[in-house]
């Protein structure tokens, strides 16, 4: 019976283990993006090590219960499956109330002729706006414009030039990082090229003194060089603030980076080397900041409203007061449009009955209490931004309208519809960088359902 006994519990621990690298395979092919990550030698170690370690009753062959990757396909579909019924009844709630908002990163497809300009012509389009600011740059750097800046055409080129030389020559592995291409479909591009040789120019000195190939960093002036990365910092830092994908909404970062941009294209247009170019950039982004709503290349007032629902800059104080009395205005319209109550609709413990008192006996002359709820939104605007503010600027400003719902419950509905939008395309583009991993040469029979499963777990499994 003890012999029985043990063979059962072997037995038990066997198939325990067995589920337990199951749940932890469809996990790790979740975040490695496939299934034939799962019998990586690295992983394959460890989980023998784990096993002999763990159990101390004797030795598993850890081929015989790791699960083959058919049942790790399975049970990626099975997961996916049960995650997203929990997150469909999740959402399905919200969207019904709120909306939502998506990013697209195609807009025609070729091969079939689909316009989903056309397909989405009933809703909202709003520009990416990191693309905007990519195409300011590729405005003030093109032909026509950078012929007039002889100094900084010379620089480009040069700094073009010695990326190329070091990436076929072999010299990159001498240095401590990469050199980065200026690459023209890539944002930011020049900025990275620039600046990569910038924070490396006294070993990129050395490696070329020693080849005697001096000349090629020799002829790139230090100054112009410095001069031309202050200069784009500014505009990488917006887009990597307005790509972000944490907690705080990008869509309130829209106008700030936009008047801060055209505040420092502005001061740039002072420096001679700078001039023509930054003149280019202050007229295009003027453009973005345009009055006239309907331009292609506004801001729209959807990001100027989300600026205003950022409790840390709801004074809009980079515009200026006619400006914000338009934001405040379309504030109003917005709410009345999307028929939002005005009063707090959080599900809410009802308020236990109090005992009447004699006092109820004259109630027709007590004092009425004016309730958070009945509040007209003229008085929610005028505390708002007139309230003495806590919030520090690292508090997840979401939480912080969570927390304040009961005395704006307009604006705080607002805040929920207006700062889910996304400032740019980035989360779609995202999507298509992780498909590059997923589908791959020696790996492209995979049915759609299967890539779909792996990118929602690997987006949504904590």
């Amino acid at each position: 019976q003890c012999s029985r006994l043990l063979h059962a519990l072997s037995a038990w621990i066997s198939a325990f283990c067995t589920c337990i690298l199951l749940a932890q395979s469809v996990t790790l092919c979740a975040h490695h993006l496939h299934q034939s990550a799962l019998y990586q030698h690295g992983f394959t170690q460890l989980a023998q090590h784990l096993v002999d370690t763990a159990a101390r009753i004797g030795k598993f062959d850890v081929c015989e219960i790791l699960p083959h990757p058919t049942t790790v396909s399975r049970n990626v579909e099975m997961r996916a499956q049960s995650l997203r019924k929990h997150v469909v009844e999740e959402i399905t709630a919200t969207i019904s109330k709120f909306g939502c908002a998506v990013t697209a990163d195609i807009w025609t497809e070729t091969y079939r002729k689909t316009s989903f300009c056309l397909a989405l012509r009933e809703y909202t389009r709003l520009n990416c706006t990191a693309h905007i600011l990519n195409v300011t740059l590729s405005s003030a750097f093109g032909p026509a414009i950078i012929e007039k800046s002889p100094e900084i055409a010379s620089l480009l080129t040069d700094v073009k030039k010695l990326v190329t030389y070091f990436k076929h020559s072999g010299q990159q592995g001498k240095l401590k990082k990469s050199l980065k291409q200026s690459i023209e479909t890539r944002w930011n591009s020049n900025f990275d090229m620039l600046n990569s040789v910038l924070e490396q120019y006294e070993d990129i000195a050395s490696v070329l003194t020693e080849s005697n190939n001096y000349d090629k960093i020799g002829r790139i002036s230090i100054s112009t060089l410095k001069l031309l990365v202050s200069f784009l910092k500014p505009f990488k830092e917006a887009t990597d603030d307005l790509e972000t994908d944490n907690t705080a909404p990008s869509a309130s970062l829209v106008l700030p980076w936009s008047v801060r941009l055209i505040e420092h294209c502005t001061s740039a247009t002072k420096d001679p080397l700078l001039s023509e170019i930054a003149t280019v950039c202050v007229t295009r982004l003027k453009e973005l900041l345009s009055a006239d709503s309907t331009s292609s290349h506004s801001v729209h007032m959807l990001y100027k409203i989300a600026t205003f629902l950022t409790p840390n800059l709801r004074g809009l104080r980079m515009l200026d007061e006619r400006g914000r009395q338009n934001v405040i205005q379309g504030v109003k319209e917005m709410i009345e449009d999307l028929k939002f109550d005005h009063a707090h609709d959080e599900d809410v413990e009802p308020t236990p009955a109090k005992r009447p008192t004699v006092l109820h006996k004259f109630s027709d002359w007590e004092e009425e209490e004016e309730s958070c709820g009945s509040k007209s939104l003229d008085v929610q605007i005028q505390e708002y931004r007139t309230m003495k503010l806590e919030l520090s600027s690292q508090q997840n400003i979401l939480q912080w309208w969570n927390s304040n719902s009961s005395q704006f419950p307009a604006l705080s509905n607002l805040a929920r519809f207006v700062l889910c939008i996304p400032a740019t395309s980035a989360p779609s583009e995202r999507a298509f960088s992780l498909c590059g991993r997923i589908l791959e040469e020696r790996r492209s029979v995979l049915k759609p359902s299967s890539v779909s499963d792996i990118l929602f777990l690997h987006g949504n499994l904590k």
